[in-house]
């Protein structure tokens, strides 16, 4: 397991030997096992279990320099005859059996670049056998690991960004309430137009757009629907995109909640949703129009609406 006559070996053999001098007969009983961790880049943070047992010395050999994340917890402190650690090299001799719960792990943090940053051990005691000599070797991530590791991050981030969207999204007043208490009704009462323009449909269907205006603020109301075909659909953002005369984009994004009375449409269900702004009265603003779920992976665009 390591090359003859390196320094590594030398003290190893040294504190082995020293502390098995001082182990008591019970220590006896246990069967020692040498064994190499193998850790990969594409596995999320590290646990291993570290087998030890009282009387019997543990040692963790690293394949580079860590530092052990905070100070020894005082319910370990209490357990161990000797609890060591300075570079690559970790010491544990514990004084009795290691309780079932309540045992905080250790906690190794590698000073190099190189991945996995971290390592976490949980101590526990086993009845018959104990981890005498434990060489930790981190491995680069495989494609396959990291194309999983990205799957996740990217389903935690959907999760996020529903969040997000939930948070972004304000809960309107029922009836006429809302529309009076934020002036969203004007003395010219409210101009409703149907918008037959088609959209571009990625995962979802599009039904009955039409446009409201009142003063200043700005509505579209569209029925979507969610194929049967499909996983459920929960609402995120829309983007309205500013166009200017000729139809090319001014620059100017702006990005609003898509509001529903459902949290989320299923396989085959259709309901209302409508988003709001305010907007110049004049000249009449064309926009082009995205409608989007919370991964931003399933919705609708028109290329250009004017309302």
């Amino acid at each position: 397991m390591f090359p003859p006559g390196s320094l590594l070996m030398t003290a190893v053999v040294l504190l082995l030997g020293t502390a098995a001098l001082a182990q008591t007969p019970d220590a006896k009983r246990w069967r020692r096992i040498e064994r190499t961790v193998d850790l990969s880049a594409g596995t999320g943070e590290p646990i291993q279990r570290l087998r030890v047992a009282p009387g019997v010395v543990t040692t963790v050999l690293l394949d580079s320099d860590a530092v052990l994340e905070g100070e020894p917890h005082e319910p370990l402190q209490g357990l161990f005859h000797r609890l060591d650690f300075a570079g690559k090299h970790l010491l544990l001799k514990p004084a009795v059996v290691m309780p079932a719960s309540g045992v905080p792990p250790l906690v190794l943090r590698f000073t190099d670049e190189a991945a996995p940053r971290r390592l976490v051990l949980e101590l526990s005691t086993e009845a018959s056998v104990v981890d005498a000599v434990v060489e930790v070797r981190r491995r680069p991530a495989t494609v396959e690991q990291l194309e999983a590791e990205l799957v996740a991050l990217r389903e935690r981030n959907a999760v996020l960004e529903a969040r997000l969207a939930s948070a972004r999204r304000t809960v309107p007043q029922q009836g006429l309430v809302g529309a009076i208490l934020s002036d969203a009704i004007a003395s010219s009462g409210v101009v409703v137009h149907w918008l037959e323009d088609k959209a571009s449909e990625t995962g979802l269907k599009v039904h009955r757009l039409r446009s409201y205006r009142s003063g200043a603020w700005m509505a579209f109301a569209v029925r979507l629907e969610n194929p049967r075909s499909e996983a459920p659909w929960q609402p995120g953002i829309a983007r309205l995109i500013h166009l200017d005369p000729s139809g090319h984009p001014t620059g100017e994004t702006l990005e609003v909640p898509l509001l529903m009375q459902e949290p989320r449409l299923l396989p085959g269900q259709s309901a209302a949703a409508v988003i709001e702004w305010s907007a110049p009265v004049s000249p009449p603003p064309a926009y082009a129009l995205e409608l989007w779920d919370t991964g931003r992976r399933r919705g609708a665009r028109w290329a250009r609406l004017t309302p």
